[in-house]
């Protein structure tokens, strides 16, 4: 999807009729993916000298890179502590989809922007902090979290301490209004093109024929509940699994972040996980396992209730990585098929859990 964004944009998509939008739900018109990380791709390819596939490949790397670089700095060591920033760096890594930071997806794009705006909010650079979380929100659906999530947090530093001047509290407004550029830009052009602001929710919708919404999730029906825990990924067991660290350890990890601080990691969790269930419950939570790593606390929360109980530390490693190379990363490298747990190696009534 994203080679053929970079290649060809919107192309084959069909011209705006002077009443309205168009038609979203051609298969040749790739409406489905937010097309940034693609355009990126475009930019690095060189004019075509560079294969797409492989300047996609190159930004994510270069992305995760500086993403893991950033989480080890005096950022997060100075609040969380340095064996539990390094005990979360570690589960992340180890989590069951961690691969694809290192893959032509936007998992390491929208990573690299959420913990840069957050460095950036850390050392008071407001207008780098909003100009890196309004990107994230051009990224992905639930990169428009990390916006959010650094203007609540601009909204507490605010609060706590109040700009004394006219032109400081203008300045303030503009930086937190700077954080969601991204997503409005976006918006603003699928408005243009297609006379719909929202197409990527409305074509992702006919795409995948489900109808994403807050209602959609508060009455999702049993069998979606049972299917995501059956299914060859099992995303409702990780989803739970995940919930359940972040409910036990939430407030020990974040009381250690001040107060904006912890607003922002508060809202990119909230933001994270809720934007991701709004728009999956429909299809049983496909995806969610990747759209978990957005969600950083969780490996905060879990460094902090793991580190004092080393055996469910190993335990759960041990897991993890087992589920990441057997089950997430085969299932990803080989492709969807009629068996791919048994394909992938894994045993046949891992499914059937």
């Amino acid at each position: 999807q994203y080679v053929e964004l970079g290649l060809r944009g919107y192309k084959y998509c069909a011209p705006r009729s002077p009443t309205g939008a168009v038609t979203l739900g051609s298969r040749t018109c790739n409406l489905t993916f937010y097309p940034t990380y693609a355009l990126l791709g475009r930019a690095v390819s060189l004019g075509g000298r560079i294969p797409i596939d492989y300047a996609l490949f190159g930004i994510s790397l270069v992305a995760a890179f500086i993403f893991l670089f950033l989480w080890t700095g005096d950022a997060l060591v100075s609040r969380l502590g340095l064996v539990e920033t390094y005990l979360a760096l570690i589960l992340f890594n180890t989590f069951t989809t961690a691969f694809t930071i290192v893959t032509p997806l936007t998992e390491a794009t929208t990573l690299v922007l959420t913990m840069g705006a957050f460095v950036a909010f850390s050392r008071r650079w407001w207008i780098l902090a909003a100009l890196l979380a309004g990107a994230a929100g051009s990224m992905r659906i639930t990169g428009v979290a990390t916006g959010a999530a650094c203007g609540l947090a601009l909204l507490v530093e605010t609060w706590h301490n109040r700009p004394a001047t006219r032109a400081a509290w203008a300045r303030r407004v503009t930086t937190i209004l700077l954080c969601g550029w991204g997503a409005l830009a976006l918006m603003g052009y699928h408005y243009y093109r297609f006379g719909d602001a929202l197409a990527y929710i409305h074509a992702h919708g006919t795409a995948f024929k489900h109808d994403p919404s807050l209602s959609a999730l508060l009455n999702i029906k049993t069998e979606k509940l049972i299917f995501s825990m059956e299914n060859p990924l099992h995303e409702g067991v990780w989803l739970v699994g995940a919930l359940l660290w972040f409910l036990l350890g939430h407030q020990e990890a974040l009381r250690r972040f001040p107060p904006a601080e912890r607003a922002f990691w508060y809202t990119i969790f909230y933001g994270t996980v809720g934007i991701a269930a709004v728009g999956m419950a429909p299809i049983a939570f496909t995806g969610m396992t990747r759209y978990l790593l957005l969600a950083l606390p969780i490996f905060f929360s879990m460094a902090v209730l793991m580190r004092p109980r080393p055996a469910v530390l190993v335990l759960w490693i041990l897991i993890s990585s087992w589920h990441y190379w057997h089950v997430d990363a085969c299932y990803y490298s080989g492709g969807p098929g009629s068996r791919p747990i048994q394909l992938c190696g894994a045993p046949h009534w891992l499914g059937r859990l």
